[in-house]
């Protein structure tokens, strides 16, 4: 929550360094700088906080302070000098300005108007993430389990070892955001003996093919048009030739057998 709320301050600086520099630009050569004997913005980073009297961001800021001596001109005509000398730009010049100075995060989409702020926003963005936990319950039929318990169960348990470390490492909270997880579509046991033989399995197919773990995997959980998870990712000869498997594995060690991976 610190890192999110300096992130905010700094992003807050930087926008408010961008329009003194884009008024800077505008207000160079502005007639009522001149009039009130003040430097232009675009002197601000030579003068380096110096007590230096200094345009203001917008001319029409200071209007009202300015009082009007017949040895100066007309206030109005002032203004008038001043807008003449500002060009307008289009929503379309504005928009590919806009484009040119921010920064976007890869995950979010959110706009920064530094590189580094946005470098900084995406190692704290909520949706950057690269690890997640998947509840493969083959029987979901029989409502034996809640995934939103066991997902959250191994949560508090990593919260309570990181907070071991909390001297080494703190700040390490684990939440739905930076620890998602989903109950993933698997194919379901028609028996009351099978879901170690389903978890076995599913279990190697997640080596053999490992997904790619990113916030869409998790939003769509797991689903994808390869059908890594589905109810009708494997039928039930697979798991019954699995059993068989494990039954011969099990014979061949009793037997003393070398067994060759």
């Amino acid at each position: 929550m610190e890192k999110k709320t300096n992130l905010e301050l700094k992003q807050h600086q930087a926008a408010e360094e961008s329009k003194k520099i884009h008024w800077a630009k505008v207000d160079s050569n502005s007639p009522l700088a001149n009039q009130m004997g003040v430097a232009p913005l675009s002197l601000i980073p030579i003068l380096n906080r110096d007590a230096c009297p200094v345009q203001p961001i917008s001319y029409r800021d200071v209007v009202a302070g300015f009082v009007e001596q017949e040895t100066r001109t007309p206030v109005a005509q002032v203004l008038a000098a001043e807008q003449s000398t500002v060009t307008t730009d289009t929503p379309a010049a504005e928009a590919k300005k806009d484009n040119e100075v921010q920064w976007q995060c890869d995950h979010c989409c959110k706009k920064y108007e530094t590189f580094e702020l946005a470098l900084e926003h995406e190692s704290i963005c909520d949706e950057n993430i690269d690890w997640c936990m998947i509840h493969f319950d083959s029987g979901k039929h029989f409502k034996l389990h809640k995934s939103t318990e066991v997902l959250g169960n191994i949560r508090k348990y990593l919260n309570a070892a990181a907070a071991e470390y909390e001297s080494t490492h703190p700040g390490v909270i684990f939440t739905t955001k930076n620890m998602p997880g989903f109950s993933a579509a698997v194919p379901q046991q028609d028996n009351a003996k099978d879901c170690g033989v389903y978890m076995l399995e599913m279990a190697e197919r997640m080596m053999r093919n490992t997904p790619q773990i990113d916030n869409a995997f998790v939003k769509r959980k797991g689903a994808s048009k390869n059908n890594f998870f589905g109810n009708n990712s494997f039928s039930k000869d697979v798991i019954v030739q699995k059993r068989d498997d494990i039954h011969q594995l099990i014979q061949r060690l009793r037997r003393g057998e070398t067994i060759v991976a």
